[in-house]
């Protein structure tokens, strides 16, 4: 079964204890429920061409029962990720769950006032918006996004903050947490990109990396002409792995996306947890033959 990661990125995850109550047609019934921030900080960016890098940002703060998994209310939007365990491939899983509808009747994103978010440099407020899911009538409430992707590239190796103003349903919130480096120095076949122009697929295909963290993943997006065909993934203090033979049936003009994704704990006074993700991409174009 796959190993789910828990984005973005374009992704921090906050956690909070809190008590709930529910209104039906009997006596009132007590539920417990959890407080979680979902935020994904993604940045993209193609071999040779790093200097056009685009990124964006989501945040979310839903309230939900003890029971139910927020990551799946993410996969409804399409933000949701899931990867095979470091060292084995899989076809990509990018599919929208099939959350209960009474989890997504009781699952609520509350109002976070002024949510701002940005590396040392500098800031951005990111903008409040519906929650973007086909199923916003079960689900009420707001999340925020960066406004403008070129405007947001994200930088590598930096101290990220989150910051909101709070609201009535919360109040103000602070985090701090280190970026990765940005990937560099890969290399498919022994030659690196991106002189690398076809990719044989005959064989297995041997990549590498300039190492990163210990607490890092590295996975790859094989893509084709009608778009991703698979995905492998390896530890990142590894900086190196193997596409498997016939790289998943790929041929003719396609892509080759290297993700570093890092995950975060970070202490927050008025939360239990807090979990940051970061997902940094770097892509080039390729021929498969």
């Amino acid at each position: 079964m796959p190993a789910k990661v828990s984005l973005p990125a374009f992704s921090l995850l906050l956690l909070a204890s809190a008590c709930g109550f529910e209104q039906t047609e009997g006596p009132v019934e007590s539920t417990a429920t959890t407080t979680h921030a979902l935020v994904r900080i993604e940045r993209s960016a193609r071999v040779g061409s790093e200097q056009d890098a685009t990124g964006r940002a989501f945040a979310g703060i839903v309230r939900v029962p003890q029971e139910v998994d927020p990551e799946r209310l993410l996969r409804l939007s399409g933000m949701g990720l899931m990867l095979p365990p470091a060292g084995q491939c899989a076809a990509p899983n990018r599919e929208r769950d099939a959350t209960p509808e009474l989890e997504l009747h009781r699952a609520e994103f509350v109002d976070a006032g002024d949510v701002l978010l940005g590396a040392t440099e500098g800031q951005t407020q990111l903008a409040p918006r519906a929650f973007p899911s086909s199923q916003t009538e079960l689900l009420s409430g707001v999340v925020y996004t960066s406004r403008d992707q070129a405007a947001e590239p994200f930088p590598g190796a930096a101290r990220y903050v989150l910051r909101t103003t709070g609201s009535e349903q919360l109040g103000a919130l602070e985090l701090a947490v280190e970026a990765p480096e940005l990937l560099a120095d890969i290399a498919v076949a022994g030659t690196a990109l991106p002189a690398l122009l076809q990719v044989l697929t005959s064989a297995s295909v041997p990549i590498s990396w300039r190492a990163g963290d210990a607490r890092d993943l590295l996975y790859v997006e094989v893509s084709g002409e009608s778009g991703p065909v698979g995905v492998c993934a390896f530890r990142d203090a590894d900086g190196h792995g193997e596409l498997p033979r016939g790289l998943f049936g790929a041929s003719g003009s396609g892509a080759l996306a290297f993700h570093r994704l890092r995950e975060v704990a970070a202490s927050v006074a008025s939360l239990d947890a807090a979990e940051v993700r970061f997902d940094f991409e770097l892509s080039a174009e390729v021929t498969f033959r």
